[in-house]
């Protein structure tokens, strides 16, 4: 570049201050820890390094070796399969996209809504990564997309998918669509190639597609689907922890703390952890133990340490909201302490962040009797 036009092929470069293997050592050949880069090309593949790279913070030694490479793929796996979803029913049901109908413009439901305004903060938040020369943000905000794709739009559409729903294949599209042109600079071969199998009467290449254009999300939406995710993680870890299966339906869920806007998606929840009723109230079912974080609660009490810590074993506290618990005239939050809640028998219970789930785990004849029908279907 400087030889042929007389200035350097880059603006600013960005590195990392050393290079050492997936456990933090040096890397030396006669350790037998040194990864040449014919091998890494070959095993890995130039995505998935260049990917290992730009997913560490610049502040911090690059870690580099082949368990952080098949994570990686293995999480890619993940946004290729619902590429691939997409491109397979849209072969049946003769979906034809078109790039001059970029974003979708027919009568969406409330879940694509939800879609369309995730992909506009992913395009946001990734457009603010790369100005600020933080490719981590771009990969923490790409691996948080992938989720909500696969793991709520897909999970919550899939049947939509079995026949021509326009409305889903267009909604899906467009995000998949966006999602290649703002990751395409850390991961410019899967996306160019997933881009050919897309996009069939644009910019030939997702290297020649212009930017997409930033635009502010509905924050008020994504922030009402977020608090319903919130509540169905917080259910499937209650099942897990009472080792029922997701096929076992279940009578009832009870949850607390969650804010309001939860409460009109009491089906969504019901439908995704398989339980007959969504009840919003105070959860009776669990105990709360609370302990002093102490190397964080230490320092701020001094010597009022040990009276604190002795009334939270008792359970003489006030629990507040956020997270937050009252104790002998002193506040403490959510990071001063270890909550814990343990349901009672015929309960299983999780917790997060304020927000509380108990799930019924009592079975009667009529649930076991429907997991038997669900099992031969």
């Amino acid at each position: 570049s400087v030889a042929l036009i007389g200035r350097a092929p880059f603006r600013r470069v960005l590195g990392y201050e050393k290079m050492f293997d997936e456990t933090g050592r040096e890397m030396h050949g006669s350790w037998g820890n040194m990864i040449q880069a014919e091998d890494a090309f070959t095993q890995m593949g130039a995505d998935v390094m260049r990917w290992q790279y730009c997913q560490q913070p610049p502040t911090q030694d690059l870690w580099f070796g082949f368990a952080p490479a098949h994570e990686i793929k293995r999480k890619l796996l993940t946004f290729w399969n619902s590429v691939k979803f997409l491109v397979d029913y849209g072969n049946i049901e003769k979906f034809e996209p078109s790039w001059s109908r970029l974003e979708p413009d027919v009568d969406l439901r409330a879940l694509d809504r939800w879609l369309v305004e995730r992909t506009k903060l992913l395009v946001a938040e990734a457009t603010e990564g790369y100005e600020a020369t933080l490719t981590v943000d771009v990969i923490k905000a790409f691996d948080a997309f992938v989720d909500d794709v696969s793991n709520w739009y897909i999970r919550r559409s899939r049947r939509r998918f079995y026949s021509y729903d326009e409305a889903a294949f267009r909604t899906l599209w467009y995000a998949l669509v966006q999602s290649l042109r703002v990751v395409s600079p850390v991961m410019p071969f899967l996306t160019d190639h997933l881009w050919r199998n897309l996009v069939q009467d644009g910019p030939e290449s997702v290297h020649l597609a212009p930017w997409p254009e930033p635009a502010e999300p509905d924050r008020e939406l994504l922030a009402e689907i977020g608090e319903v995710r919130r509540v169905v993680e917080l259910g499937r870890q209650a099942r897990s922890a009472s080792q029922l299966k997701l096929r076992q339906p279940l009578r009832r869920l009870v949850v607390a703390g969650a804010s309001q806007v939860a409460h009109g998606h009491a089906d969504e929840i019901a439908d995704e952890l398989r339980v007959k009723e969504v009840e919003f109230g105070e959860v009776e079912a669990s105990e709360l133990r609370v302990k002093p974080n102490l190397p964080v609660l230490g320092p701020k009490l001094g010597a009022a340490l040990r009276e604190v810590r002795e009334q939270l074993r008792r359970g003489e506290f006030e629990e507040l909201d956020g997270g937050r618990f009252q104790v002998d005239g002193h506040v403490l939050e959510p990071d001063e302490v270890l909550v814990e809640r343990v349901g009672r028998e015929g309960w299983a219970v999780a917790s997060e962040d304020g927000v509380t789930v108990a799930l019924d785990t009592e079975l009667d004849d009529e649930l076991l009797l429907e997991a038997k029908l669900l099992d031969r279907v």
